[in-house]
């Protein structure tokens, strides 16, 4: 079978979908659209692609098997609800589902009500390391996660310059809270399922940029008793284009995730694990990890000795990669062939729960507007079900 697409928004995202959709003996780009005529030619032309300026003619025209959905972050809706519309069976969308959980609800509503399967691609749920992560907090090597913190930072030019002269008009329909903590949350989503967040309180300020916050700052309680801080900022000076960096404090055990270092630090994954464990189940866990193309080595040391003790420190366990390459398109890879297998957990996302849908994109834009409202008005936001 081979799968007709059709690709609306063309930016930086946008024509990378484009190119990863075409490597793909299985898939066949016959439609691109972009509100910018000549963007649309320059992407779809070498390809041979019907070009557009209006998506929705292009899906009633198309008749695509699969809708990808790239544009600015407040702008998801629309295309989204035309794909669904003219009878899409899939949509693959990029994060955040939406600005506002009213139209994160209208597409949900819509795609159940026509059968169409919304996937919501959350890059950093996709690496080797994020899946290592899933899978130590899931199978209990920390106990039960108590603790934690996430940091998403972009430096100042991404807000002022990425997208050229469009910058500041699409940086002002979103913020660090849509763009940046929409990853953090999906992550944490993922990884301490099937736990939710159920309280939330954030600060923000608007010191620097004025046009969106500088920042956002949030406390998440979930249900399960876990408490993380995430923080994300717009203004920093830094060396590389974003740093990236998470830890989470178990009952017996720590994980230190630097995913995308900044100064001084260094890439990097290490999982400190429960003590009970034996060796043996240690280089278990290893090979099962290995098994699954997840390059971690299994160590047994021992920690720095404690101050003002004569009691030497127990040996520790533990599992830890260091420079592993990320794959920021894992994720689309794998929704495309959910929707060739018809499957949410095709054979390239084995053993990682189902692919992130549509009600993973309202619980985390929820959660997102939780942490906006939280900020505006200083209180405390208690999150129910819709």
């Amino acid at each position: 079978m081979k799968l007709k697409a059709c690709v609306v928004g063309l930016g930086l995202l946008g024509s990378e979908y484009v190119t990863l959709l075409t490597k793909r003996p299985d898939v066949e780009v016959t439609g691109v659209a972009d509100i910018r005529q000549a963007r649309a030619h320059e992407v779809g032309d070498p390809i041979g692609a019907a070009v557009y300026s209006d998506y929705e003619r292009m899906f009633h025209e198309q008749q695509p098997d699969l809708a990808v959905v790239a544009t600015p972050d407040p702008l998801h809706a629309e295309p989204v609800l035309a794909a669904v519309a003219a009878g899409a069976p899939a949509v693959i969308q990029e994060k955040p589902m939406a600005t506002s959980v009213e139209d994160a609800e209208r597409m949900l509503l819509a795609a159940e009500g026509a059968g169409t399967t919304v996937f919501v691609n959350y890059a950093n749920r996709g690496s080797a390391l994020d899946r290592a992560t899933y899978y130590v907090i899931q199978q209990g090597l920390l106990g039960p996660v108590v603790y934690g913190q996430a940091r998403l930072d972009d430096h100042i030019v991404v807000p002022t310059r990425l997208w050229g002269d469009r910058t500041r008009d699409w940086v002002a329909g979103s913020s660090t809270a849509h763009f940046l903590l929409s990853h953090v949350v999906d992550f944490l989503r993922w990884v301490l399922a099937p736990a939710e967040v159920c309280e939330v309180y954030a600060i923000s300020q608007r010191q620097v940029l004025g046009y969106t916050p500088d920042l956002y700052d949030a406390y998440l309680t979930f249900d399960s008793g876990a408490r993380f801080r995430v923080k994300a900022e717009w203004i920093k000076h830094i060396d590389g284009l974003v740093e990236f960096a998470l830890d989470f404090s178990g009952a017996e055990g720590y994980l230190r995730y630097i995913k995308i270092p900044g100064f001084g630090e260094i890439e990097g994954w290490r999982a400190n694990l429960s003590a009970a464990l034996s060796p043996a189940d240690l280089l278990s866990h290893r090979d099962t990890l290995l098994a699954r193309g997840i390059p971690v080595r299994a160590l047994v040391h021992t920690p720095q000795p404690l101050p003002d003790t004569d009691t030497p420190p127990a040996a520790c366990v533990a599992l830890e990669a260091l420079g592993v390459p990320s794959d920021g398109w894992r994720v689309v890879q794998s929704c495309v062939d959910a929707v060739l297998e018809e499957t949410l957990t095709p054979a390239s996302w084995a053993h990682y729960g189902p692919l992130p849908t549509g009600i993973d994109g309202l619980r985390q834009t929820e959660v997102v507007a939780a942490i906006v409202t939280s900020a505006a008005e200083d209180r405390v936001v208690t999150l129910g079900r819709s």
